[in-house]
């Protein structure tokens, strides 16, 4: 484990705004639905203790041991000077499975839950996540799935591929690429790395944008991690259930990477904010319906510019809070 906690660096985005919007005090109780490297998941610890509680959950199971490591040697370890070592539980699980973990642990309803839908700077140079390194084309943050961004390639047909460019990489030069990969396909070689895939999505753009290479992989390698990993169905199902699971006056923080993520946060924030749903020629109401939530934030909040100087990765980073009426 010591050699994970070593290489498992990441600095939380957005914390100092995170602890506002959740207000933590001691004794509450938290949910960390990504715990990640554990940036938001220690400062919360110290603010709630010695009393509080958090659950602090993570599909990857190296994070969930190198935060172990960092309990187990707490005392000499500043981020965790004030936390009670018996109040932080970690659960190697899916966050959209939340109401079953709170349960399987008899974790209290909590004060507040906190999703990072980002990835640490651990996973980025790990497992094909990135085109920036070279590496096998894997994406799979649950290691114990079977379905990997190498068989994607290799397995999907000509319309399920450009769905998922498409859709989750909103990539316009989508039937190029995928006709490039069937193209590769057809001759009997596979795709297996990162650079393979970084060389045919270059060699797919017509010549006037190559020079935008990064662009597009970008896009298309998000597109597969996304597809890889359930990504918006996880979130689609996760938020809901987080919501109810707040006690009165709780607050949901959510950040996200990209707008196919925040579009699903502040559409469910707007309908849990939403009162009354009847047509507006009505005299009076008769659905009788109130709003569920108070959106904390009118509009997303960025990093400051102090922040992107120490932590540049924080730039397409969006925070959205709300708290349960």
């Amino acid at each position: 484990m010591t050699k994970i906690e070593q290489k498992y660096q990441h600095t939380p985005v957005l914390l100092k705004e995170v602890l506002e919007y959740l207000q933590p005090c001691p004794g509450q109780n938290f949910v960390d639905a990504t715990l990640g490297g554990g940036g938001y998941t220690a400062a919360i610890a110290n603010l709630i203790a010695p009393e509080g509680g958090i659950l602090s959950i993570d599909l990857d199971e190296d994070a969930i041991n190198n935060f172990q490591f960092l309990i187990s040697n707490f005392q000499t370890n500043p981020k965790l000077k004030n936390h009670n070592e018996k109040n932080i539980i970690l659960h190697q699980g899916n966050f959209r499975d939340l109401d079953k973990i709170i349960k399987q642990h008899e974790f209290p309803p909590p004060d507040g839950i906190v999703a990072d839908l980002g990835l640490s700077s651990y996973e980025l140079e790990r497992r094909g996540i990135s085109f920036q390194t070279e590496q096998p084309l894997d994406m799979r943050f649950d290691q114990s799935q079977e379905l990997t961004a190498k068989f994607i390639l290799q397995s999907y047909d000509e319309n399920r591929l450009r769905k998922i460019f498409e859709d989750y990489g909103e990539e316009k030069f989508s039937r190029r690429i995928v006709k490039k990969i069937l193209e590769t396909r057809d001759k009997g070689q596979e795709t297996r790395t990162t650079n393979e895939l970084y060389q045919i999505i270059a060699n797919a753009l017509p010549k006037p944008v190559k020079h935008k290479a990064d662009d597009s992989a970008r896009r298309i390698f998000q597109a597969l991690r996304i597809e890889v990993n359930h990504e918006l169905e996880n979130l689609e199902e996760f938020l809901p259930k987080a919501f109810a699971l707040l006690k009165t006056g709780g607050r949901l923080v959510v950040i996200t990477f990209h707008s196919l993520e925040d579009r699903m946060v502040k559409q469910f924030f707007a309908g849990l904010a939403k009162g009354c749903v009847c047509p507006p020629e009505f005299p009076q109401c008769l659905c009788g319906r109130n709003p569920q939530a108070k959106i904390l934030t009118k509009k997303p909040l960025a990093a400051t510019e102090a922040e992107l100087r120490r932590n540049p990765r924080a730039r397409p980073a969006k925070l959205r809070a709300a708290i349960k009426l």
